[in-house]
């Protein structure tokens, strides 16, 4: 061979291995973790959230009513009506495929959807309906009001026939207040042979539906070990589709600390309560994203118009003119939106009034009107944690600058929430969140005193005010109904005793290979049945 050929070889052979080592770099470059794609760390069918499940008291939907509760209640069961996530709008037809109100205004008749199973394989008839509802008013427990306000009682729910259910209501009702109760969790529909099956004196089996469950819906309740986790699993037979994840386990993570650290190595895929500052500090790191909706709950101050300064409208108006609400929305870092009126965004009726901000001047000049020109003394009720100490901080700066001198007094939620009730403070910093995402259900307590709740907390016995609310929850027609819940809005905003410093903004932490994820606006709407995990990423587990 000569010498040429030797190097013409050599050059070949540095050609070919220069081919294999870009082709082994691109092949690197298309499969290695990119800023936008790191190694999925978790397994790909299976959903790991962190979050404080130590306030789940039961699984029955007949008793659920906090939050860990609800979130589960709702991955088990279906209900008549539900709403469909991101769009809380308006209710759609689930279980019920359809239905009509008759003319005299309360009879309701709900066509039930056919082909619908229980995962025991028992077909979901407008029996089990009726006795799932009906179980609601029997056991009598914490959210049964949702049901019971409306004047149903256990002769009103009737079967006309297997997929025919008809409810008569005590009093006319404006129908989106009745279909947004019947989406709260407490009307589930329940599988009537699990239930007989498992029943023990009398107790329409309240005790082995703790923890385990007996619906229709996309997961089935597999185990709920206490302060540990809860698991899921998917229901391959769930008559929408199955779901795309084949188990949900809810880890019990109370401290935001550690649901970070574990987030962050990649231990859990959503991370629920972090802190605003936490929120920040991983708005921005690689493989994590935060997706946030406005809540359905606000933050305000309350005044008690039975404290003698408070009596005065102008009083009152001076408090609202003396909050920097901006100061407080900083310290929330996103966590917090603007809001002064009492429905919240997201629910019908929202009016994005906000007129107040820090007038010194103007507040002063108010309490001097009044016959307060030097001010007076008040106490501030508020829970001794974040962001509530800090709040009542910025409250109490912000009214000792018009001459209000603020003692603070940090209790326990329980014992202030005890004193609240029985119309034992005279300024307190509370929190409120809507039962069902139909206006009604602030207008109530915001603004009826006769239902006994913030109104008549605070002594605001205003017959304007109650009585509104009273003739828009019986108006049918949805255009003027919204008319009386914006003239409501307006009033209260200036004479109501409420100062309103924000709506919450829910902020969630999970990794960027969780999908089709929507926060809940409520505490009972969350529906995990669509989220996946995008496989793309590659699974680095065993």
């Amino acid at each position: 061979m000569s010498i040429g050929a030797v190097a013409r070889r050599g050059k070949d052979a540095a050609i070919v291995a220069l081919a294999v080592l870009l082709a082994a770099s691109w092949a690197y470059f298309l499969t290695r973790p990119t800023a936008q794609a790191p190694e999925l760390l978790t397994d790909p069918d299976v959903l790991i959230i962190g979050m404080d499940i130590s306030d789940a008291v039961s699984l029955d939907p007949a008793r659920a009513y906090e939050l860990t509760s609800c979130l589960v209640v709702n991955q088990l069961y279906d209900k008549l009506v539900d709403f469909e996530p991101p769009d809380y709008s308006e209710p759609v037809p689930e279980v019920a495929e359809s239905w009509e109100v008759l003319d005299d205004g309360v009879t309701w008749i709900f066509h039930i959807r056919k082909g619908i199973m229980f995962t025991d394989g028992t077909p979901l008839t407008a029996e089990a309906v009726a006795f799932s509802l009906k179980r609601v008013l029997k056991l009598q427990q914490a959210p049964s009001w949702v049901l019971t306000q409306f004047g149903i009682t256990e002769d009103s729910i009737e079967v006309v026939d297997n997929y025919t259910v008809k409810i008569r209501l005590g009093r006319k009702v404006a129908p989106r207040i009745f279909l947004s109760c019947l989406a709260f969790t407490v009307g589930a529909i329940v599988n009537p042979n699990e239930v007989k099956a498992h029943e023990k004196e009398g107790d329409l089996a309240s005790e082995w539906m703790t923890d385990h469950s007996a619906g229709s819906g996309p997961f089935i309740l597999e185990k709920w070990e206490r302060e540990s986790e809860i698991v899921l699993v998917a229901n391959e037979n769930y008559w929408k589709g199955k779901p795309r994840l084949k188990k949900i386990i809810i880890r019990h993570v109370p401290e935001p600390t550690d649901q970070l650290l574990l987030l962050e190595k990649g231990d859990i895929d959503i991370a629920w309560s972090l802190t605003p500052d936490q929120i920040e500090e991983v708005r921005d790191k690689v493989g994590i994203k935060v997706v946030s909706v406005p809540a359905y709950e606000k933050v305000y101050l309350g005044m008690n118009v039975g404290f003698k300064p408070f009596s005065d409208e102008r009083v009152r108006e001076a408090i609202r003119w003396a909050i920097d609400y901006d100061a407080i929305l900083r310290l929330l870092k996103g966590g917090a939106m603007k809001l002064q009126t009492f429905i919240e965004k997201g629910i019908p009726g929202y009016n994005p009034d906000a007129p107040y901000y820090r007038d010194v001047e103007k507040a002063r000049k108010l309490l001097a009107e009044a016959g307060y020109p030097e001010g007076f003394e008040v106490e501030l009720m508020a829970p001794p944690t974040f962001p509530y100490r800090d709040i009542a901080a910025i409250v109490k700066q912000n009214l000792e600058e018009v001459g209000i001198r603020v003692r603070i007094r940090l209790v326990t939620a329980a014992e202030m929430y005890e004193k609240y009730r029985k119309q034992g403070h005279q300024l307190i910093l509370a929190r409120w969140g809507a039962d069902y995402p139909d206006p009604d259900a602030l207008a109530k307590p915001f603004a009826d005193y006769r239902v006994k709740q913030l109104a008549w907390r605070n002594m605001w016995y205003d017959d304007y005010a109650a009585d509104l609310v009273e003739k828009a929850a019986v108006e049918m027609d949805w255009s003027k109904r919204l008319k009386m819940y914006h003239e409501l809005t307006e009033y209260v905003l200036h004479k109501g005793p409420y100062v309103i410093l924000y709506q919450v903004v829910r902020q969630v932490a999970l990794r960027t290979w969780v999908e089709n994820f929507y926060p809940d606006p409520s505490f009972f709407l969350l529906d995990l049945s669509r989220v996946y995990k995008e496989r793309v990423y590659g699974y680095g587990g065993a």
